[in-house]
């Protein structure tokens, strides 16, 4: 009985083991599993705490201003660069309304950009002033995001500024030159106008009267020779009097290429239609010119302007355009002196323009530079096979 007893409870222990060993091994298993995970979590901890190391390094090395607000315009978070950059220090940003910095003449449209992009609207970049602990105004340009939290409600805005001072002093450099060159371009217009006006007058004073002097000689010499004598040079004598008209033809057309006739007199239209006139004798294009003289006249400068850039767009017209028909409209309404010049020819890409100034001397530039020094505007615009349109507005 003792025996059997003995047999039946080392059974029952066996029996009672078995689920203890496997709950021991399942058990070491879980360790197992969770030790993995553990040394797992330390090494993302590990790689995250080196993320944001690197990254806190190269938002707090970079010369960019960074900053973070919260959906009431606090800051929440300013970089190093603020400090080297306002003067203010991260301890005096934190908590300030980000409008703190803002010059009084950017806070209202800075302000409503905020409130826009709360809303979760886009916002484009942005110029705006900063100002300077000491006072002076920094000009940074703007980059700013919105901040969502997880059920993407807005929770703030985050921003990058760059200070851009220095180009902004380029940029002015840049006016200046461009205004000087304005300047010079004008000056040399107005003393090319003068050269003109000088040569004209030369031409018409000396030349002129000599060859009128000649030809008048000329008609005496004929008068006066005997039958005999006339007879032998009447062939030589009307060939010098024909070369004599040619020649005043000539010299007449010469000046009132330099200046024309109506100009001071008349005025822009004038010049303007006898030019067109001219023109059209001489191409066979019909030109038609509508239009009131301008009252009242505008200065020289802007007369002798726009004449010219007229005169090169029918040169332009006659050596590449192949028009039958040209219109020039001459208007002034709101203070704007217009002129649009359209002709029916086989027109071009505006894209090949720069092509075309290196082949063919269009003289775009110049007549760009000429509108430019009157402060006025020159378009072209152009299709193939459908013509060109100038126009040209200048402020009277």
């Amino acid at each position: 009985m003792k025996k059997q007893a003995l047999e039946q409870n080392t059974g029952d222990a066996a029996k009672t083991g078995r689920p203890l060993m496997e709950e021991i091994r399942r058990l070491k298993r879980k360790v197992a599993r969770l030790e993995k995970a553990e040394m797992e979590r330390g090494r993302a901890e590990a790689a995250r705490r080196e993320s944001e190391e690197k990254y806190r390094t190269l938002i707090e090395s970079t010369g960019d201003l960074i900053f973070i607000v919260n959906e009431k315009g606090i800051y929440t978070y300013v970089n190093p660069q603020f400090e080297r950059a306002t003067g203010y220090s991260v301890r005096d940003l934190i908590g300030q309304p980000f409008t703190f910095l803002v010059a009084p003449e950017h806070i209202e449209s800075t302000i409503r950009r905020f409130r826009k992009g709360i809303r979760g609207e886009y916002t484009l970049p942005y110029d705006a002033h900063l100002v300077h602990r000491n006072g002076e105004k920094i000009p940074v340009e703007f980059l700013v995001t919105t901040q969502y939290d997880a059920t993407g409600r807005a929770v703030g805005r985050f921003g990058i500024g760059r200070d851009i001072t220095e180009r902004k002093r380029a940029e002015e450099i840049l006016r200046q030159q461009s205004r000087q060159l304005r300047i010079l371009s004008a000056r040399l217009t107005e003393a090319e106008e003068s050269e003109r006006k000088r040569i004209a007058r030369e031409l018409h004073d000396q030349v002129g009267q000599n060859l009128t002097v000649v030809g008048i000689n000329l008609s005496i010499v004929r008068s006066k020779l005997p039958a005999e004598e006339m007879k032998m040079l009447r062939a030589r004598l009307e060939d010098s009097m024909v070369l004599v008209e040619e020649i005043t033809e000539f010299t007449r057309g010469l000046m009132s290429d330099l200046r024309p006739p109506d100009m001071d007199i008349l005025g822009l239209v004038a010049s303007i239609g006898w030019f067109a006139e001219r023109f059209s004798m001489r191409t066979g294009v019909d030109v038609v010119v509508e239009g009131e003289e301008i009252q009242p006249r505008p200065n020289p400068d802007v007369e002798n302007n726009v004449f010219r850039i007229a005169q090169e767009v029918l040169n332009n017209v006659a050596k590449h355009a192949r028009a039958r028909r040209v219109g020039i409209r001459i208007e002034a309404c709101d203070a704007i002196l217009r002129v649009v010049i359209t002709d029916d020819g086989i027109g071009f890409d505006p894209s090949r323009v720069r092509r075309m100034e290196e082949q063919g001397g269009w003289g775009i530039m110049t007549m760009t530079e000429r509108a430019e020094s009157i402060g006025g505007r020159f378009v072209l615009e152009s299709e193939p096979g459908k013509g060109t349109c100038v126009t040209l507005e200048v402020p009277l």
